[in-house]
């Protein structure tokens, strides 16, 4: 993963990233981040970059050709255009499905303001996104440069020493992290819960959530009006259950899932209410050895309450577009009629990189509540 920060303070950026776990993996060259100095392409002999803002006000704004001149030393090295992201509390806030799906990109050019701002004619040129690290503001964007930094080199492969420490994190179902405890057993008087020390991870497991629950509703209540238990439904004798379970895992650590090639779980009513979440796989015409003949035996006994949906519905390779989008109209309008709501619509089971790319897009409609008012209609290829 490589960053490449255009700054005014390229100092301000080598000194507070070079130590600890970056400082490592830089070192081991999991990480690069290189600092080109926004000055160094000033057009006057004084190395200014500012000038006073047209129309009036207080402040400096800074120049555009410096900034252009300098991103298009990074473009040059790098050959292509690279995505780049200005540092502004007018961006969007950045949060932890963000900072995963930025981890996917070879190489991240983050550019920092200073004063009142930057001509907005090269931020139109050459920025992709705007993103914010909260709604306050700071006097420069190279804080936040490092706050982004930070949190996305968790995610890069090598960087730290325990995959599972960035795999699991506070945010990841809209709920904050469980409490965390080590030697001794007692301390000033307060034991350690019982349920940590019996091995017994499905216990654990359990009291995790329910403590990642209470610490939500107690320090953050906001977050559960889009946490939702997640369950993934799907024939574990068809192909494409792995990825199935990629995607539920990708989206909460507390899923549970449902075989449908099992009798028992197609002939008991399952039943979801308005914070649970379904992930849905059908055939959208049953394999010849399938355990069923009929599609809708797959769902007769799946009722929802305003339960929201992400139907994946694969095969039918040989219908058109068009006679898909009605054969999937039909599905979805029955499963409509029995409670759900429909987040994603999808074609085929995404693989690969699209899985990822696909888990990240259903998480920030699925966590910021966006999924009430926008469906994702899309084909495995397209993600």
């Amino acid at each position: 993963m490589r960053f490449h920060v255009l700054t005014l303070f390229p100092e301000m950026i080598d000194q507070g990233l070079h130590t600890s776990i970056l400082g490592r993996a830089m070192e081991r060259g999991y990480l690069t981040v290189e600092t080109t100095n926004i000055r160094d392409f000033s057009t006057n002999k004084f190395h200014r970059v500012d000038d006073y803002p047209y129309g009036g006000g207080a402040g400096m704004v800074m120049e555009a050709e410096p900034v252009f001149r300098a991103y298009q030393t990074v473009e040059e090295k790098i050959r292509r255009k690279p995505r780049t992201i200005y540092l502004t509390p007018q961006g969007r806030v950045l949060n932890q499905t963000m900072v995963e799906e930025l981890a996917l990109e070879k190489d991240l050019v983050l550019l920092c303001g200073h004063y009142e701002g930057i001509d907005d004619r090269v931020l139109q040129e050459v920025v992709t996104d705007y993103i914010s690290i909260g709604d306050y503001v700071l006097t420069g964007g190279e804080l936040g440069a490092m706050v982004l930094i930070d949190a996305v080199s968790r995610f890069v492969p090598g960087v730290l020493s325990n995959e599972e420490s960035s795999q699991f994190e506070s945010l990841q179902d809209n709920l904050l992290e469980y409490p965390h405890y080590t030697r001794p057993e007692e301390w000033h008087g307060k034991k350690v819960p019982e349920v940590l020390l019996t091995g017994d991870h499905r216990k654990i497991d359990a009291w995790r959530h329910e403590a990642s629950f209470e610490r939500t509703k107690e320090r953050r209540p906001d977050l559960l009006e889009n946490a939702f238990l997640i369950t993934c439904a799907c024939d574990k004798t068809q192909s494409g259950t792995s990825e199935i379970h990629d995607l539920m895992n990708a989206l909460t650590r507390y899923g549970k899932s449902l075989d449908l090639a099992r009798k028992k779980i197609r002939r008991q009513k399952n039943r979801f209410g308005a914070k649970d979440l379904l992930i849905l796989h059908l055939p959208m015409e049953p394999a010849p050895d399938a355990p069923v003949a009929d599609r809708k035996e797959y769902t007769a006994n799946f009722w929802g309450e305003e339960t929201p949906l992400i139907l994946i519905l694969s095969g039918g390779e040989h219908l058109t577009q068009e006679q898909w989008r009605e054969k999937s109209a039909e599905v979805e309008s029955e499963l409509c009629a029995h409670g759900f709501l429909t987040v994603a619509l999808i074609r085929g089971i995404p693989r690969g990189e699209g899985l990822k790319r696909f888990s990240f897009a259903l998480r920030e409609q699925i966590y910021t509540g966006r999924w009430k008012n926008k469906k994702i209609l899309a084909s495995a290829d397209a993600l």
